[in-house]
């Protein structure tokens, strides 16, 4: 019985959903548009030696792109479009869904970096260049991934998760607890300060050695 619960609720629950995918994929397509056209400081890395010393250029938009998520989230929130509590009463498939397109992500990642030439620092044990990656620096146009993926969609999830949280508990008692106005804050205080600090990660070690597989994805 208890397995069969388990899985049984995890079915209900976390089970894969059209609309697990559709939230998961609109919100991560719309942080990359914004990362690509909100304005910003454009930052350079340090130099890479396997690119002979070429210094790729960051642009660093976190700021502006953050606070215009929350507004466009307010905006769909009051407009009945996207309720914030939304989030939270699907939070089981839209996990499933983002889970579901780290795995993806990363064997694409993994296949193109090998397919490119750009594949470097391989171990030769297809499992551990998996898991810690093939490619460096993968890049579409303007935006490089490693570092768009470091903030822009985890953090960005966690405060709006917490949020979600917030306004749900409301919903049921009337009211919000001093434990999720404490952790609401919390959040978006943490968020807000890497989204400033966004122009340092340019030249730290995940973006400079790492590379980019599923142990980051």
């Amino acid at each position: 019985p208890f397995f069969s619960n388990l899985i049984g609720g995890i079915l209900e629950r976390a089970g894969p959903s059209v609309y697990g995918f559709k939230v998961y994929v609109i919100f991560c397509l719309f942080e990359a548009v914004l990362a690509w056209f909100m304005p910003g400081p454009i930052v350079k890395g340090l130099p890479i030696p396997s690119e002979n010393g070429r210094q790729l250029e960051y642009r660093c938009n976190g700021v502006s792109s953050f606070y215009a998520t929350c507004v466009v989230a307010f905006i769909l929130h009051k407009t009945g479009v996207f309720l914030v509590t939304d989030l939270i009463e699907n939070w089981g498939t839209i996990m499933t869904a983002a889970i579901i397109c780290a795995n993806i992500i990363t064997v694409l990642t993994y296949l193109t970096g090998i397919f490119s030439g750009k594949a470097f620092r391989m171990s030769g044990n297809p499992i551990y260049d998996v898991f810690m990656g093939a490619w460096l620096n993968p890049r579409i146009g303007r935006i490089d991934l490693k570092m768009w993926a470091e903030i822009r969609v985890p953090w960005v999830i966690l405060f709006f998760l917490t949020l979600s949280c917030a306004f749900k508990y409301e919903q049921l008692y009337g009211e919000i607890s001093f434990s999720l106005y404490f952790m609401t804050l919390a959040h978006f205080l943490y968020v807000n300060a890497c989204m400033k600090g966004e122009e340092c990660i340019p030249t730290t070690w995940d973006i400079f050695y790492e590379k980019w597989g599923y142990l980051l994805i």
